[in-house]
């Protein structure tokens, strides 16, 4: 199941503010605008100008830093240096200059902006790189179901809860105050309100506040029409159309030879809706009868829809990609 979708966010610094880049929703939709400046800054900046970090490798954050600087015809395999660095050091790490952008959960983005530390501003959602996308997962071992179903399920039932507890508006001061215990997170309620309440400041070095007030910051459990019109659709069912798309990303880097062959198998097997059908139905909640659905083009920044029924044509879909077919020519 999923824990949440969104919720996190692309934090850059001074140095990339000052080489001309700006918030995301500032271009209006226009990729190439977007990609003029942060190539300019590229041509422009050594490598040791160019490290960005994420939380995890192979992870949905390390896939949107290489989706986005793809997109706008920078090869991040060759001409970026993308490090692991755990959340609590990713502010002060950059503040150092060890690094010039980071992709993360909440509350490390808000702590960055101009009001708070001061080291950077937010570049963009993960959510406007890929509308819908699943964040934090629950995974357990295959063996811990067969061994203790019923402590599976219980803690499913328990997640389930609790995300419909976060997911209601009149709970999010609190969630925000509790996910500020050291315990948590141990940032200040300053830092953890915006993406749970949704009062979100992008931030930047010109002292103009840009906080736009979506409820959709953060998704825990209800989803709005405007994201989803399949019936009985909620946050917490887990497509396993997504965990197919996460696999081409895998195979798009290198990260594994190719896309499985079985892909549609693994993701059976990695992802069972059929056991979270069973569980939410003794809560009494409905859920998608169908475990793929199409992500259209609208859903990604690049305007690329996702066809679960045809991930290798996706793949092949994309230029810059690990294995892709060269030119060479001989004088």
């Amino acid at each position: 199941m999923t824990i949440h979708r969104y919720g996190n966010a692309l934090t850059m610094n001074r140095q990339l503010w000052e080489g001309g880049l700006r918030p995301w929703h500032t271009y209006g939709g226009d990729l190439e605008a977007f990609g003029r400046d942060l190539r300019t800054y590229w041509e422009t900046s050594p490598l040791d100008s160019r490290v960005w970090s994420v939380v995890l490798s192979s992870s949905i954050y390390e896939y949107f830093v290489r989706y986005l600087l793809a997109a706008v015809g920078i090869n991040p395999i060759s001409q970026l240096r993308l490090i692991i660095t755990p959340p609590p050091q990713m502010v002060s790490n950059t503040r150092i200059g060890s690094m010039q952008a980071y992709m993360v959960a909440e509350p490390w983005n808000t702590r960055a902006i101009s009001g708070n530390e001061g080291i950077g501003f937010t570049f963009l959602q993960g959510r406007e790189i890929w509308r819908g996308h699943p964040d934090r997962l629950l995974v357990v071992r295959e063996s811990f179901i067969e061994d203790y179903p019923k402590t599976y399920r219980s803690l499913v039932k328990a997640l389930i809860e609790a995300c419909q507890y976060c997911s209601n508006p009149a709970n999010r001061a609190e969630v925000a105050t509790l996910i500020s215990q050291r315990s948590f997170t141990g940032a200040a309620t300053q830092y953890t309100q915006p993406g749970i309440l949704g009062h979100y400041n992008y931030g930047g070095f010109d002292q103009q506040p840009r906080l736009i007030n979506s409820p959709e910051t953060t998704l825990f459990f209800d989803l709005p029409d405007t994201l989803s019109t399949v019936p009985h659709d909620h946050s917490t069912f887990l497509w396993q159309s997504e965990s197919l798309w996460l696999m081409t990303q895998a195979a798009r880097w290198g990260q594994i030879a190719e896309l499985p062959k079985d892909a549609d198998a693994i993701a059976r097997q990695a992802w069972r809706t059929d056991l979270y059908r069973e569980i939410a139905a003794e809560m009494g909640i409905e859920c998608p009868t169908e475990d793929y659905k199409l992500a259209p083009g609208t859903a990604f920044i690049d305007g690329k829809p996702f066809d679960p029924s045809d991930p290798v044509g996706y793949l092949k879909r994309f230029d810059i990609r690990a294995q892709a077919p060269q030119s060479f020519f001989l004088a």
